[in-house]
């Protein structure tokens, strides 16, 4: 589990502000604000951070990663006061929460496209839900790139797919077996990884590899795909515009939860990360900002 500490300059003002909950803080100490979950936001958060912390360099904030569904039971257990998640929380989690007296409030944060990525090396360009499912699914017939009509020499004159996926806690891996795979569907056996960079490094150092996670990554040796929904239809590339229209068939929203409504410290960080001050960070990160008219894309 990746953790990120940011911790900011410390100052004194010469008046109180309002601590994490909403009290009357100590204008002498930190607040330390803690945001756990997501490893696909992990590098917006720190990010929106680090840029906040010139805002309000009172504030401390603890970024860790572990995966969506690690977010949302530290908010259901009450040890973090933000859960990063790439996916919305299920129904039975939210019933867990209120079981437990704690009310989850959903707060979308950016949106963000879900990229294929292959090697660079590897000629194909384009892909559709179809011929990911054949690699993926566990019912699925493709083990050899000849399988989906491409040639590839991975040494020794083998082909053979090499399926780079996430760990089962991870929003990412749910959003992808949703709209691939179907709910019932299930993966085949593929090299499970911690993070959308840690699954970009095996695909750009193995030349017959192919791999999902979040756009706003890159690595080198490899490049992203064109996706279409289905073998007739035209490939969308997954850059901002294509999100925001709702036009790319792999736009999802990614969340921020607390326990009600954001208030004090915590609501002062989403409101600063949400305004258009906080969208070139966003942008940079390799997100997309949430659209200021209050319109959201219609994608996913």
């Amino acid at each position: 589990m990746t953790r990120v500490l940011f911790l900011s300059l410390l100052a004194t003002t010469a008046c109180s502000r309002p601590d994490k909950n909403g009290g009357e803080a100590d204008a002498s100490r930190p607040v330390v604000l803690q945001a756990k979950g997501s490893d696909t936001m992990v590098n917006l958060i720190q990010r929106l951070s680090e840029e906040y912390a010139k805002v309000s360099p009172r504030t401390v904030v603890a970024v860790t990663g572990g995966g969506s569904g690690t977010g949302i039971k530290a908010i259901i257990d009450g040890t973090t006061d933000m859960a990063a998640s790439s996916r919305a929380m299920k129904d039975e989690e939210k019933a867990q929460a209120e079981g437990k007296g704690i009310h989850p409030v959903e707060t979308t944060i950016a949106f963000d496209g879900l990229s294929i990525y292959v090697h660079k090396d590897n000629p194909m360009t384009q892909v559709d839900f179809d011929t990911l499912k054949l690699i993926f699914g566990s019912e699925g017939t493709a083990a050899h790139w000849k399988d989906v009509g491409v040639t590839m020499d991975c040494g020794n004159g083998d082909d053979a797919i090499v399926k780079v996926g996430r760990q089962n806690n991870s929003g990412t891996y749910e959003y992808f077996k949703e709209h691939v795979l179907g709910t019932e569907g299930k993966f085949t056996s593929t090299m499970d990884q911690s993070g959308t960079q840690q699954v970009l490094d095996v695909v750009g150092t193995t030349k017959c590899a192919i791999g999902y996670g979040g756009m706003g990554y890159s690595n080198p040796g490899a490049k992203h795909l064109c996706l279409a929904k289905g073998k007739t239809d035209a490939c969308v590339e997954p850059i901002e515009q294509n999100v925001l229209s709702g036009n790319y068939p792999f736009s999802r929203a990614l969340f921020i939860y607390t326990n009600g409504a954001p208030s004090g410290a915590v609501k002062e960080f989403l409101d600063w990360s949400l305004s258009a001050a906080a969208d070139k960070v966003v942008a940079e990160a390799g997100f997309v900002p949430t659209p200021k008219s209050g319109a959201a894309p219609a994608g996913g």
